[in-house]
């Protein structure tokens, strides 16, 4: 399952309302991070997740992220974000209802707090 960086700030966040559901999100197995997520914020430095694995960017991600960036309206982040979801075909654990709108896409958005 593909982590998105809100996942990984409410759960370095003991105030955020979405903690606990975050945290309980990254004791899951076979985690994988955006590469594009460390470009957003810098948080492995300060959140201990050892289970969790940062893939390699890859070309592909940026043309489809040019593409669904374009087609669906979406941040930067969140077409790269969803182009690695896409490419790797994991589900992305996010609270960004604006993944939700690429399920045709074959990206599907799974709430941290449905986990």
């Amino acid at each position: 399952m593909l982590i998105e960086t809100d996942v990984l700030l409410a759960a370095m966040n003991p105030v955020d309302r979405a903690n606990a559901s975050a945290r309980k999100v990254l004791n899951h197995e076979g985690l994988v991070l955006s590469p594009f997520s460390l470009l957003e914020v810098n948080l492995l430095t300060r959140l201990e997740v050892s289970s969790i694995r940062i893939l390699n960017d890859l070309p592909e991600y940026h043309s489809e992220a040019h593409r669904l960036e374009s087609e669906f309206r979406l941040t930067f982040f969140d077409s790269l974000h969803a182009a690695v979801s896409k490419v790797q075909r994991e589900i992305i654990a996010s609270y960004d209802r604006a993944y939700d709108r690429l399920e045709k896409e074959g990206i599907k958005r799974l709430d941290p707090a449905d986990i």
